[in-house]
């Protein structure tokens, strides 16, 4: 037989648990009766118009201005739609020096913001938010990333040249400091 408090104790952790439940299930939308319909702008994800300029294979001019004199390597950016087309995800590859990376963007339906996921072999992780195309012709991406050298800010500024070619202009802002270019991206599609 357990004693009283045992059974409180236990009681206790069951009526969390319940309580977590019930908040998790009333936050869905299954759990408020409002079906998800996908591409509808009611999902948390939806399709990426605006975004469609960064699919297909290119060949870009990557100039790295973090160098002494700034140097110029070729690397390849793919980028194809995944999760039935709410996301398009880049894979960047480059010979010299060797590197390899995925860039992951999409929309956030919810907020109608755009959104980006970036990882590579050099250590730098990050995600990035976008209001979308400015008044300009400039896409802008500003988020927090970490990198080796620390936790920073990053900015990158996207620009359609023609149908067939874009540019991506990086920033970075280290807390306290301003904001300093890093390299400059000039993709031509193969």
């Amino acid at each position: 037989m357990t004693t009283a408090p045992a059974h409180r104790s236990r009681f206790r952790s069951l009526a969390a648990l319940a309580g977590a439940l019930a908040l998790v299930a009333s936050g869905s939308t299954t759990a408020q009766g409002l079906q998800a319909d996908p591409g509808s702008g009611g999902t948390g994800a939806g399709p990426a118009p605006g975004l469609a300029f960064l699919l297909g294979d290119f060949r870009c001019a990557y100039t790295d201005f973090t160098l002494a004199e700034p140097v110029t390597v070729n690397v390849d950016w793919n980028t194809e739609e995944t999760l039935g087309g709410a996301f398009y995800e880049m894979h960047l590859t480059g010979a010299t020096p060797p590197f390899e990376g995925r860039w992951v963007f999409g929309r956030n339906a919810v907020d109608d913001t755009f959104v980006s996921f970036y990882w590579d072999t050099w250590g730098n992780t990050g995600t990035a938010t976008s209001e979308g195309w400015n008044r300009n012709g400039t896409l802008r991406f500003k988020g927090p990333y970490v990198t080796p050298a620390g936790h920073l800010a990053s900015k990158d500024e996207f620009r359609i040249v023609d149908a067939d070619r874009f540019t991506d202009d990086a920033f970075v802002k280290f807390p306290g400091g301003q904001w300093k270019a890093i390299s400059h991206v000039d993709c031509r599609r193969n």
